[in-house]
Order: structure tokens, then C-alpha cells, then sequence
């Protein structure tokens, strides 16, 4: 499967890379976790959490008889800094990308989705399957979630997260560690001891700011069905330093939609408009 090449990592792409290899704790959430403090108190994100120190009060005029004038310094030229954007900025990007219930793809064309809560952070469960930690866990900054019920369906649902990170060098090695956990998808749910659980292979989804990547869970029982089946489709899609996350699980006896036509495929490229507007 095709994966991106990262340049040189950053202290906090190298804790997603521990992660990916399994060497760190992946349930134990970042200090910055937007779970834990509100990202939109400045004073609680990592993004302004910056001591800075006020200018020194000038001095008095001296008192010789001849006052003197300091010059600046210009032989040097000035030190230019990329400012952090306020936690305010983050944490309303994310927000903005999630996507309206009424513009998120469904199974038909008389599908809705017409119910949904939005919450401020990754949630307290990364979603279903293949998820192993919440993005926040593998360097995100903030977080927002929205899940999503249909009134034509009591089983039926879909959950969508987006993660801003702290920059896009981070970005892309959190997307590597996601692709990770699809090809360790299928030892854990053997390991869940879901019945005849299958993963498919990644496929490529294109959208408006790049490649997605996506992938369907198949597994039994489903409670008072015993013919159906789970159908968990899952995938991500990556701009610039923001991240979706998108699962849309439903049971039934069949699955068939023309390739590239899948409700997840058209659910990414949703969320590439929406992740579009936020660059």
C-alpha cells in the first residue's frame, strides 16, 4: 500500500512513530488532551501555553549634562518566528471540518442522517475497529468529534473525528501510524474473538486535498440477525496538518455498491471540501 515519506521527525511525530511500533502506552491520553482542559481557554492549549517576557521598562534619561540617545542595533538582521496560532484557531478548525449531518453521505439516495452530537475532543472510545488510541494520543493538538444516528435505522451509525497537529511534519507520520493500524487491524479483532472477521485491503480514495485512504471490517453476530453481518467501513484523509477520521457501520446481509462508489468513499471526499476550506 502506498505510504508517505516523512522528513526528518519532529519530538512530536516521534512519539507517533513509538506508537506505531508498539512501544509506548497508546491508552494513556497526551497532557495536552483537549479531554482533559477546554480548548477554548488560552490559557489551557499547548498552542499558547508559551511564557513570554514583557519588554524591560527603559530607563530614565541620565542625568549628565548631555542626554544620550540609544541607536538599534541594525547590523543584524531580525530573528523572524512563525507564530503558533491561538488555541481558539486550532481548535475551531477542527470543529469546522466536521461535517453537517444533512451533507454526510448515507447507504441510498433516500438515506439521511438526520441526528448527530458534537463533541469538543476525540471522545472518550477511538472509533470502531481498527482504531487503536485517539489522535490526540499520536501528537494531535485538538480534537473535535461528531457522531451521527439516522431515524431509518436503530443499528446504523457513523462517526467522524478531526485532529489538528502541530504541524504538517507530524501530520503525516500520525497518517502513517494510521495505516499501520489497518495492517494490524486483523490480529485484533481475531483476538476480540470476533466471529468470522475479515479486513479488506486499503483502497485509494481521491478527494479535493489528496489521497484518502479506506477499508471495510466485516464480522458477526449481530444481535437478533443471525444472517447479517457488521459491515464497518472505515478511512482517513490528510491536509496539510489535519487529519479525518471516518467510520460508517451498519449491519446487513449484502454490501454491494460499484467500486469507488462506496457511501465511505463519498463520505471522504465530503470531508476533503470540508478539510479544504480550512487550509
Amino acid at each position: 500500500m502506498r505510504r508517505r515519506t516523512p522528513g526528518r521527525p519532529t519530538a512530536s511525530a516521534a512519539v507517533v512513530v513509538c506508537l506505531a511500533l508498539g512501544g509506548c502506552t497508546a491508552d494513556t491520553p497526551a497532557p495536552d488532551d483537549p479531554e482533559s482542559s477546554s480548548v477554548d481557554s488560552p490559557t489551557s492549549d499547548p498552542a499558547t501555553s508559551a511564557t513570554s517576557t514583557a519588554p524591560s521598562t527603559p530607563g530614565e534619561a541620565s542625568t549628565t549634562s548631555q542626554s544620550t540617545t540609544t541607536t538599534p542595533d541594525t547590523t543584524q538582521p531580525p530573528t523572524t518566528t512563525r507564530p503558533t496560532p491561538p488555541a481558539s484557531s486550532a481548535a475551531g478548525r477542527a470543529r469546522a471540518a466536521l461535517i453537517k449531518a444533512a451533507e454526510l453521505p448515507g447507504f441510498n439516495e433516500e438515506w439521511v442522517w438526520d441526528r448527530h452530537r458534537t463533541l469538543r475532543g476525540p471522545g472518550e472510545e477511538p472509533p470502531p475497529v481498527c482504531s487503536v488510541t485517539s489522535m490526540i494520543s499520536i501528537g494531535g493538538v485538538v480534537a473535535s468529534r461528531t457522531d451521527y444516528r439516522s431515524s431509518l435505522s436503530e443499528d446504523a451509525s457513523a462517526v467522524q473525528v478531526t485532529a489538528v497537529f502541530p504541524d504538517e511534519e507530524t501530520a503525516v507520520t500520525a497518517e502513517q501510524v494510521l495505516a499501520a493500524w489497518h495492517d494490524r487491524c486483523q490480529q485484533r479483532v481475531d483476538k476480540q474473538g470476533l466471529e468470522d472477521a475479515k479486513v479488506t485491503a486499503t483502497a485509494e480514495v481521491k478527494t479535493d486535498v489528496g489521497p484518502g485512504l479506506q477499508w471495510m471490517t466485516t464480522y458477526r453476530p449481530v444481535p437478533g440477525e443471525p444472517d447479517a453481518v457488521w459491515f464497518n467501513a472505515e478511512g482517513f484523509v490528510r491536509s496539510t496538518d489535519m487529519i479525518t477520521y471516518l467510520v460508517i457501520r451498519n449491519p446487513g446481509q449484502d454490501y454491494t455498491y460499484p467500486r469507488g462508489k462506496e457511501p465511505i468513499d463519498n463520505a471522504l471526499k465530503v470531508a476533503g471540501r470540508y478539510l479544504r476550506s480550512q487550509r
